[in-house]
């Protein structure tokens, strides 16, 4: 007579893993983030062993000390006006928006080979937020808030649209 399988067996044959692809990924990039064997061990809690067999042919990325560290240009500056220029011009919610939505523009604007300069360079980065963005950018804040003060001050420009319509 055949044997019955356990109730706590599973329908996948042999034990199950202890490593899925999430762990996996996130093994690898602690890897090319230059950490050793034993230290992503203990980050995923597995052992130095099971690590080695995952990881086998995955070198970790050299960092030479004249490397310059890269940053992501558009979140860099977006820190700095939300750190700076907010709280200074007492900007709000909407006008933040816009003027991140410009920033994004600009920086999109630029060739790659410049933004690649900015994201390796903290220097000419504070550079050109704090004389090439800024000042444009506030200025177009001032024709922007102006704008909406006569706005509001007139009640608008749609009920002047109507009464031409109404005219015709």
């Amino acid at each position: 007579m055949a044997k019955k399988a356990p109730k706590y067996a599973s329908k996948a044959p042999g034990r199950p893993r202890k490593v899925n692809q999430v762990l996996l990924d996130r093994m690898v990039e602690l890897r090319r983030q230059g950490f050793s064997h034993r230290e992503i061990a203990q980050k995923v809690n597995r052992s130095v062993r099971t690590v080695g067999r995952y990881l086998r042919g995955v070198s970790p990325q050299l960092q030479l000390p004249t490397t310059p560290k890269r940053v992501d240009v558009l979140a860099w500056c977006s820190a700095r006006i939300l750190a700076w220029v907010r709280p200074h011009w007492k900007l709000t919610p909407k006008e933040v928006d816009v003027m991140l939505k410009r920033l994004r523009k600009v920086i999109a604007a630029k060739d790659p080979l410049t933004v690649q300069w900015l994201a390796a360079n903290e220097e000419p980065r504070s550079e050109f937020l704090l004389y090439e963005f800024l000042p444009l950018a506030l200025r177009n804040m001032d024709t922007d808030r102006e704008f909406e003060r006569i706005r509001i001050e007139f009640g608008g420009f749609d009920e002047w649209i109507e009464e031409d319509d109404q005219q015709k």
